[in-house]
């Protein structure tokens, strides 16, 4: 009951700063955009530290980040940089520690000792770099930039002045030490700033107070374009709501009670199962929304946006799928998918910002809501109806499966394939009006392109082989199961290749993680295909 009561008080906390001024809301311009202080602190705590969140010291980032500015050299011995690669602690004459965290004091002296060799691998292309000689880089920019955090050069907070052109926002460093001249508007800033921090230093709650009224005040003496407060307080509480990790919790908990409702007998567990399917898929959704009303855009500019709207797409036609049915099918599916592809979204999540801006060729809104909308929920579809596929290939491997089960799946099987080939086909057809425009050419063979078409040309395959007769139910579910390859390959392996014009972006890093699925789901799809003709033979001999 305690628990409760102090999750129910933060959550009002959490509510209350969406209309109050807090020091978190702070706006730093970093990285292209204007993004709230606690945004910043997480995404370079995250850069050092490995995580979100300090948790050696079990502070959050906002106030890892005032404490660092606050008190430099106590903040230079905090074990905060995680050197996860034994080689490159050895490099730096470090000990090897379970933890492998050090501090930037025990680090700056190896590091010291490689400026030579930092300055050649700077030179090289990135392609060229070895995996150690990456990190050895990283871990050089982390140093610089956390000594620019602590003489305050990288927080741009000061906006520019009525009178200057351009929007670079200046930081304390840069009227501090670097001598240049503040306007009047740009003076109270810096003063209401330094006011906070010296009320925290002293522990004054009231200073402190004061000091974010004045600054929020001051603040509104600017002409700031393109910057909305209530955007950069409601960013923060997506930060704090966690909305992606719950709805994970409750896709969880709803395929625990779907497994329970498969050894007892109640009528109760399904529907709680049900529910649980749907309060996740509500808080998926909330939290797609809100990053929508945040950056202004759909959620599908970069890898991790396209994964979490990609599994939103899936739970959201298994739930439809559940709600015709009604037997545990539809929840199983997606569950499973929301669950694996929550996970898959993490991991891109962990690469900084994401929220950050778009690269130039995506930063068209029209085309954007259109072809890359389309084209995703196609990917969604895509992958639903494989996960159906494997679902019939295993009921049929299931003694006593009736022909009525079976059928009614392959029914479903066959609907979902027809709606996944209609977003991508129409998706496709969007994405060659959107290249005419941009790059005056509707079509240019493109491995992106050739993608989008094979995914087509795959399911019409499928849907032309299944209504001639050449495909039975079997050999249908078993090509839509492959089909989940061809859509990884369009999805994430293009980007692999590093050429063409849809080559803007997401991850080097995700080729072991694509073969191992392409070689999981071959033996998976195929096992599950020719194990009913083996075990036949061998019993016939």
């Amino acid at each position: 009951m305690k628990e409760l009561i102090i999750k129910f008080s933060s959550l009002i906390m959490l509510l209350h700063s969406l209309y109050s001024f807090n020091v978190e809301h702070i706006p730093v311009q970093d990285e292209g955009r204007i993004k709230p202080l606690d945004t910043f602190a997480r995404n370079h705590l995250l850069a050092f530290y490995g995580k979100r969140h300090f948790s050696d010291k079990d502070i959050s980032a906002k106030d890892w980040i005032l404490d660092l500015i606050l008190d430099p050299e106590k903040g230079r011995d905090e074990k905060l940089f995680n050197i996860s690669n034994p080689d490159l602690v050895s490099s730096l004459f470090l000990e090897w520690t379970s933890k492998h965290r050090y501090s930037f004091n025990e680090i700056v002296p190896g590091l010291s000792q490689q400026s030579e060799y930092l300055a050649q691998i700077d030179k090289m292309e990135n392609s060229e770099r070895s995996m150690f000689e990456k990190q050895l880089l990283q871990l050089s920019r982390n140093l610089s930039r956390f000594e620019d955090i602590i003489y305050l050069r990288a927080l741009k907070m000061i906006p520019p002045s009525r009178n200057t052109e351009n929007q670079v926002w200046k930081s304390p460093f840069d009227f501090i030490l670097a001598g240049q001249t503040a306007s009047l508007e740009q003076e109270q800033i810096m003063s209401s700033i330094q006011t906070y921090l010296g009320g925290r230093l002293k522990g004054e709650n009231e200073m402190m107070t004061n000091a974010l009224i004045d600054y929020e005040k001051a603040l509104t003496t600017f002409s700031l374009d393109g910057v909305d407060m209530s955007k950069l307080k409601l960013e923060t509480f997506l930060n704090e709501a966690k909305l992606f990790v719950y709805s994970l919790v409750f896709y969880l908990i709803g395929l625990i009670f779907l497994t329970l409702s498969w050894t007892l007998v109640s009528h109760w567990i399904p529907k709680i199962s049900f529910a649980c399917l749907i309060v996740g898929f509500l808080l998926h959704g909330y939290g797609i929304v809100l990053r929508m009303y945040i950056m202004g855009r759909p959620p599908v500019a970069t890898l991790y946006e396209s994964v979490i709207f990609v599994s939103f797409v899936i739970v959201m036609l298994s739930i439809i799928l559940e709600y015709f049915r009604y037997d545990g099918l539809g929840i199983f599916v997606g569950g499973i998918s929301g669950i694996i592809l929550h996970f898959v979204g993490f991991s891109y999540a962990d690469d900084g910002d994401t929220l950050g801006m778009l690269v130039a060729v995506l930063d068209s809104n029209f085309w954007l809501a259109t072809h890359v909308t389309t084209i995703t929920i196609g990917y969604g579809a895509s992958l639903m109806a494989g996960c159906v596929g494997h679902l019939y290939l295993i009921k049929s491997l299931i003694p006593g499966s009736s022909n009525s089960s079976l059928k009614s799946i392959f029914k479903n099987l066959f609907g979902i394939t027809l709606i996944a080939l209609f977003f991508t086909l129409f998706g496709t057809i969007l994405g060659g009006i959107w290249a005419d425009q941009s790059w005056g050419r509707f079509w240019g063979w493109d491995p992106k392109e050739n993608g989008a078409l094979l995914i087509v040309l795959w399911q019409l395959m499928m849907i032309h082989m299944r209504l001639s007769g050449i495909a039975k139910s079997n050999e249908f579910a078993l090509g839509m199961g492959l089909n989940n390859i061809i859509v990884a390959l369009a999805w994430f392996g293009v980007n692999l290749l590093q050429v063409g014009l849809h080559s803007y972006g997401f991850d080097d890093g995700v080729a072991r993680n694509l073969f191992i699925f392409i070689a999981f789901e071959l033996v998976i799809c195929f096992g599950l295909y020719y194990y009913p003709r083996f075990r036949k033979k061998s019993l016939l001999t």
